[in-house]
């Protein structure tokens, strides 16, 4: 992850969980927390870049166990003041981009808005990191935003990797450049391809989402 994107989301943790107030993003993201109680129900699952752990936390209610990781000191801090449900919730400071220290602990993955922020040029490096924690046959479920109409974000600039970069505004008037990437159907399968069998793709008014199986 860049500086920049890392400063970002410190800044931002305090008032990161308010995107999930918007009243348009209510019937997806009860389409979204469905789609997680029914992959992951005692599963014992690994989350990547969980930030303020709002997705652990609906994970969490049904899944065994979870491990969700973060770079970020600040959002994890919001994510472990959180009530959990009957799952054990345990917390790790980590780089996406860093394979697992122990292998295939895990039968299940999550990857929520995080796969839009890779860096392009890193993708392969983090795939493999992700996909070395979970074992063989893991349900994996990844989610992010989609291009649509409705998204009015412009890009600010497209660097050589073709990463798309936007500008974002904190409350506190503080500015920040963020790779955000908005992928189609086509993309993500050749990306997770070498990875997975029975790949589901699914378009939401506001999301994509991508469910398979680890091969």
């Amino acid at each position: 992850m860049s500086e920049e994107m890392v400063r970002y989301y410190a800044r931002r943790a305090a008032e990161y969980d308010r995107v999930y107030a918007m009243p348009r993003w209510r019937d997806d993201l009860a389409t979204l927390q469905q789609m997680v109680s029914a992959a992951f129900s005692g599963r014992r699952v690994f989350e990547v870049a969980c930030g303020t752990g709002y997705w652990t936390q609906q994970t969490a209610r049904d899944a065994a166990q979870v491990h969700a990781t973060d770079l970020n000191d600040e959002t994890l801090a919001i994510a472990r003041a959180r009530t959990y449900g009957h799952g054990i919730v345990t917390f790790d400071r980590a780089d996406a981009y860093s394979p697992a220290r122990e292998p295939h602990r895990f039968d299940a993955g999550l990857a929520a808005l995080w796969l839009s922020h890779v860096d392009l040029a890193r993708m392969d490096e983090f795939l493999a990191a992700f996909h070395s924690h979970l074992r063989r046959g893991a349900p994996v479920v990844m989610f992010d935003e989609r291009e649509s109409g409705e998204r009015r974000v412009p890009a600010s600039r497209m660097d050589d990797a073709g990463n798309r970069y936007e500008r974002r505004k904190l409350g506190s008037g503080e500015q920040f450049e963020i790779i955000k990437n908005l992928f189609e159907a086509d993309r993500l399968s050749d990306l997770v391809g070498g990875y997975a069998l029975g790949v589901t793709y699914r378009e939401l008014r506001f999301f994509w989402t991508l469910e398979y199986r680890v091969a």
